[in-house]
C-alpha cells in the first residue's frame, strides 16, 4: 500500500532526482519527459506555484514514485508516472493512474494526456480505457560509424558561439518547428534552461552556416559516455532537399564519438514517419523501445462544469 501526497519542493527534490536517476539506470532511457523534468527541477519564473505533481511513499516513508502533472490548456493535463522498478506490479500502476485522475480533477481538469515509457504503464493505461494517440520510437546505433558527413562547399560547420548565436539559433529553431508542441516557440529562457544542465556543450550544438545565414543545426546531448543523443536536428526552409539533414546527423554522430567518446547514438522519431524510420534503419539504427501517448477523459461525478 502506497501513501500519496502532493510533492513538497524543494524538500523532496533531492529524493526525486535520486529516484529519476535510479529509474534511468534500470531502464536505459529517460524516466520522464524533459519538459516535466524541467518543471520540477528548474521551473520557469511564470510557473504555477501549485505543486507540480504527487509523490508516492512506501511504508517506511521512502519516495518510490512521482506523478508529474502539467496543465496544457482547455482542461487538458499531461501526466507522466515515474515508478521505481520494484513497485511496478501488485496493482500499484492502476492505483497511481486513479490517483492522478483524482488530482487532475481537483484542479479543474477534464482530460489527460498520459505518456507511458514502460510496458507496465502502457498496460495499465489500456486497461483503464485510455486511447492511443501517438508513438515515438527510441532508436539506437552502436558507435563508431564508418560513414562521415559531406556538406556542400558553401556550408561551414561550427559549434554554438556563446553571446553571438543565441538569436540566430532561436529564430531558426522556431521557424523549423513552428506549431510543434515541444520544440516550437522557444524564447531565451528555454535555451538558458538547457544551457544550465550539466550535459550542455556549446561545441555539441553543431550549426551549419551559409555565409551569415543559418542553414540548419544538430544539437547533441551526451549525459554519459554510454550514449549520446541527437537532441534537436533541423534543416531550415530553403536548404531542404540537398542532403543537409543526413550530413548534419552524421556530423552530430561524428562529434559525439570523436569528442565525447560516446559508445552509442540514440534518437527519437515518430513511429508513423515511416520514411524517417526506414532511413535510420538503413544507417544501422535499431529499435530500443517505444514511448506512447494516450488520451483519457475523466469521470466527474456530482460536479457541475464551471
Amino acid at each position: 500500500m502506497l501513501n500519496l501526497r502532493w510533492v513538497d519542493l524543494p524538500g523532496d527534490l533531492a529524493a526525486l532526482e535520486n529516484l529519476v536517476a535510479r529509474i534511468e539506470e534500470h531502464d536505459g532511457h529517460p524516466a520522464m519527459g524533459e519538459r516535466k523534468y524541467f518543471h520540477l527541477v528548474d521551473p520557469p519564473s511564470h510557473a504555477d506555484p501549485s505543486p507540480p505533481g504527487l509523490v508516492a511513499e512506501d511504508g517506511a516513508g521512502r519516495i518510490v514514485a512521482y506523478v508529474a502533472m502539467l496543465e496544457e490548456g482547455n482542461r487538458l493535463w499531461t501526466v507522466e508516472v515515474a515508478v521505481r522498478p520494484d513497485y511496478r506490479s501488485g496493482g500499484h500502476m492502476p492505483a497511481l493512474l486513479t490517483e492522478a485522475g483524482k488530482a487532475v480533477g481537483t484542479r479543474g481538469g477534464r482530460s489527460i494526456r498520459l505518456w507511458a515509457y514502460i510496458p507496465e504503464l502502457t498496460q495499465a493505461a489500456e486497461r483503464a480505457g485510455f486511447t492511443l494517440e501517438r508513438e515515438l520510437d527510441h532508436m539506437r546505433l552502436p558507435l563508431p560509424l564508418a560513414e562521415r558527413p559531406h556538406f556542400p562547399p558553401e556550408i561551414t560547420i561550427r559549434g554554438f558561439r556563446e553571446g553571438i548565436d543565441e538569436q540566430a539559433w532561436l529564430d531558426g529553431n522556431n521557424l523549423a518547428f513552428a506549431g510543434h508542441p515541444e520544440n516550437g516557440n522557444w524564447g531565451i529562457a528555454d535555451l538558458d534552461r538547457r544551457r544550465r544542465r550539466p550535459w550542455f556543450s556549446s561545441a555539441g550544438l553543431r550549426m551549419a552556416w551559409d555565409g551569415e545565414t543559418l542553414a540548419g543545426f544538430c544539437w547533441t546531448k551526451v549525459p554519459s559516455s554510454r550514449a549520446g543523443e541527437i537532441y534537436v536536428i533541423a534543416v531550415l526552409p530553403g536548404y531542404q532537399g540537398r542532403g543537409l539533414g543526413k550530413a548534419l546527423l552524421l556530423e552530430g554522430i561524428r562529434h559525439m564519438h570523436d569528442r565525447d567518446h560516446a559508445l552509442a547514438c540514440v534518437l527519437y522519431v515518430d513511429a508513423a514517419n515511416r520514411p524517417a524510420v526506414n532511413m535510420y534503419r538503413s544507417m544501422g539504427f535499431r529499435h530500443h523501445h517505444t514511448d506512447r501517448s494516450y488520451l483519457g477523459q475523466l469521470r466527474i461525478e456530482n460536479r457541475e462544469d464551471s
